[in-house]
């Protein structure tokens, strides 16, 4: 069990947050560990968050008034400004449960991980739990999904050792709105990393969210990173290994017809594939046009498309470790 004398730090940016502000910040302040600084990068919000930030009188809220706007900017000035030994991340929109800090800090602190996330709850506006979200929770199978899935590590239920940034770098506003997903890709053959299976972090969905304006630009955005840690990782492999991760690539983007042609690429050139590659073409053949209309429509937060979307890679993740 850790003690409550080692400093963590919360980097939180926020931009016109007013709306969810004081919940995030709350379940901040209200966490059964303690000995934090809560970095709030205020990036040029025109509502009232700087207001609402201002109203809380609790020493380990820090307001940073940036001048340079941007989301990775903020995150940023958060990672360089912060204290702390540890580094959490929170979003404005968003809730953590009481016991996340303390659950990170000791498996961390009693570890050689590096970078620690959790399983999250999707809630509505009103705070409702409208899904659940199970990921990969060992490093080896992190790193495995994580070149084809962006949110293998999710970066808002995240903490990470600090010395990293000193070592790899910031986040990278040139792949915005994905660079956090090419900061866990830059670094992860140099950290270890692990997912608690607790759902210690409640992500908002709702329709005026930035993750949802800026959906088609992520996607792209994540595709193209995808497949230029594809290029420098597995140039040296053979193709048909090449052509399923490529497809895994494209299936993961949503691009349904990209990926069934990567996949029958990688089958017509070897009659040894692995027993994921035909799930996945099943999958692409029988149930192609339904994974991509759930996928689209999951923003209108139905607990019924978000529970059948999420049918299709659990039943995916429950079949490769078979």
């Amino acid at each position: 069990m850790i003690d409550n004398n080692k400093l963590v730090s919360v980097v939180m940016p926020v931009h016109n947050g007013e709306r969810f502000l004081r919940e995030a910040i709350e379940s901040v302040l209200n966490q059964t560990y303690s000995n934090f600084e809560l970095l709030i990068i205020e990036n040029c919000s025109t509502d009232k968050s700087l207001e609402i930030v201002q109203s809380y009188d609790d020493p380990r809220i820090r307001i940073i008034i940036s001048k340079n706007c941007g989301q990775v900017d903020a995150y940023n000035r958060g990672f360089i400004e912060s204290l702390g030994e540890y580094i959490f991340i929170h979003d404005q929109d968003d809730i953590s449960h009481s016991e996340r800090f303390m659950e990170q800090l000791n498996l961390m602190n009693n570890s050689d991980i590096d970078i620690c996330g959790s399983f999250f709850n999707v809630i509505n506006i009103n705070g409702k739990i409208i899904g659940k979200q199970i990921l990969p929770t060992i490093d080896n199978d992190i790193k495995e999904q994580l070149l084809y899935k962006n949110y293998a590590m999710f970066n808002s239920s995240v903490c990470m050792k600090k010395n990293i940034f000193y070592k790899y770098g910031l986040f990278d506003k040139t792949y915005y709105p994905s660079s956090d997903y090419e900061f866990y890709l830059r670094v992860k053959n140099n950290c270890k990393y692990y997912n608690i299976s607790k759902y210690l972090y409640n992500w908002r969905r709702y329709k005026n969210q930035i993750s949802n304006i800026l959906r088609k630009e992520t996607i792209t955005k994540s595709k193209d990173i995808s497949l230029k840690y594809l290029e420098k990782e597995y140039k040296n492999l053979e193709r048909q290994t090449y052509y399923f991760q490529k497809g895994l690539i494209n299936y993961y983007n949503n691009y349904l017809i990209n990926a069934l042609y990567y996949f029958l690429k990688s089958l017509f050139l070897n009659t040894n594939h692995p027993k994921k590659l035909y799930r996945y073409l099943f999958l692409i053949i029988i149930f192609g046009a339904p994974i991509k209309i759930l996928r689209y429509t999951s923003i209108v937060h139905s607990q019924k498309i978000i529970s059948c979307k999420n049918y299709f890679d659990k039943y995916l993740f429950i079949s490769s470790c078979m």
